[in-house]
């Protein structure tokens, strides 16, 4: 019975029993073991009851303090009322004493908005990069500018007037066509243009620097730029642009002669082959007429040395192998050698006259197709946008253009060659003639 009860209290207390010789010693050792956790207890409990009072007392200081605070954001209420109260007095006195002042101010914000977007666009700013930051502040100033400032902006102005008189060569930053930027010798002209390496510059207001043109003007003008650039002299022919830049863009995307032929398509392709197949034949043929004529009239000179390398000699040998023939059969072998040779001397004269004849009309074609192109653009997308018919308009006038470019010089060769044929044959007949009548002279 005893070990049973000694195992219950040893349950109930959670301790491990030790190894006790009487009931005694356990009962001493579970009433010290309760009595070190009674005093446990109360000292956890007084540390409660303390921490609760720090609390408490926490509790009402923050109360107090949000009291006062609370006094303390009606005063400064009450303040700030006051001062915008003030304020408004204040500033209504401001504007009774400034009078005309304040219009003068407004002018002065004015002019310095417009001036900064004036210098924005003005290529002198590469040179004073600062004038802008300036004149945003003076333009967003909410008070009366000192004289010191008024001087400043006048300054800049004069600066930008004295600076449009001259030609001034710096280094800048120039940003090529690749897009890399590059620091070169920059010549400004004014405000009107500026070149670097005998090429014109254009002036990006992103940035605040100089581009190289992607594409130059002609040569008739980009020529000025060399010359400006390597001139020696006090005096040089170059090309400006007094519209800043707009004209030379216009220029610059004005097409070159390649760029006009490949406007007209296919068919001015065909029209410049037609037109040099017919001018090399033309050449050819004219010089060729121009050595038989002399070879021609060198033979009517000289009948005692008949020669086979020109109609007349042929002639006149077919004449030489019949004279002793009939009057009838001379005049008719006669007539047959001079018909003979004339298709010879008269040949692929018709096919540069057919050449010449087509051209207009191949320009004709172009421009019928041309337009075609132009009308089916308007019914898809309308007039609107005026881009859209231009590739149908340049074909129809390139092709006509070409057309008769090609026609005007293959008729006029034709012409040449055509009185040059004429001659070798009034010269054939007129001598096939007279090889008749010296027999009765």
């Amino acid at each position: 019975m005893r070990v049973v009860v000694i195992a219950l209290l040893t349950w109930l207390l959670g301790t491990v029993p030790t190894y006790a010789d009487s009931f005694e010693t356990l009962l001493q050792e579970i009433q010290t073991q309760t009595t070190q956790e009674l005093e446990a207890n109360q000292q956890r409990e007084q540390e409660f009851l303390q921490t609760q009072a720090n609390r408490l007392a926490l509790l009402e200081q923050s109360r107090e303090q949000l009291e006062s605070l609370k006094l303390q954001a009606e005063e400064q209420n009450a303040t700030i009322d006051a001062n915008e109260t003030a304020i408004v007095d204040l500033e209504d006195k401001l504007e009774r004493k400034l009078g005309d002042l304040s219009e003068l101010f407004g002018v002065i914000r004015q002019t310095s908005g417009e001036l900064k977007a004036n210098f924005e666009s003005s290529m002198i700013s590469v040179h004073y990069p600062e004038r802008a930051e300036f004149l945003q502040q003076l333009a967003e100033r909410q008070e009366v500018p000192e004289m010191r400032e008024l001087g400043t902006m006048w300054l800049m102005m004069l600066q930008e007037l004295d600076e449009s008189r001259k030609v001034s060569k710096f280094s800048a930053p120039v940003v090529q066509e690749n897009g890399t930027v590059q620091n070169q010798e920059v010549i400004r002209i004014g405000v009107y243009g500026a070149v670097s390496e005998g090429s014109f510059l254009n002036y990006s207001t992103d940035g605040n620097v100089f581009v190289k043109a992607l594409s130059q003007p002609s040569i008739q003008y980009q020529s000025t730029a060399n010359n400006f650039d390597q001139a020696t002299g006090d005096f040089v022919k170059v090309m400006i642009d007094p519209t800043r830049g707009q004209l030379l863009t216009m220029l610059t995307q004005k097409p070159n002669l390649w760029e006009r032929i490949q406007q007209g398509g296919i068919i001015g392709y065909i029209i410049i082959g037609i037109s040099s197949v017919g001018l090399f034949m033309a050449l050819i043929r004219y010089g060729y007429l121009t050595i038989l004529l002399s070879r021609v009239k060198k033979q009517a000179q000289n009948f005692s040395e008949l020669s086979p390398s020109n109609p007349l000699g042929r002639i006149a040998l077919t004449y030489n192998e019949v004279r002793e023939s009939s009057q009838e059969k001379k005049e008719i072998v006669l007539e047959e050698a001079i018909l003979k040779e004339i298709p010879q001397v008269g040949r692929y004269n018709s096919l540069i006259k057919l050449l010449a004849a087509i051209s207009p009309l191949l320009g004709l074609l172009g421009t019928v197709t041309g337009m075609i192109i132009t009308f089916q653009s308007i019914t898809l997308f309308g007039t609107s946008d005026p881009k859209l018919m231009a590739g149908g308009i340049s074909t129809a006038l390139v092709t006509t253009v070409l057309g008769l470019c090609a026609a005007i010089p293959l008729l006029f060769a034709y012409t040449f060659i055509a009185e040059k044929t004429k001659t070798i044959i009034d010269v054939l007949e007129h001598q096939s003639v007279g090889l008749i009548a010296k027999e009765y002279a």
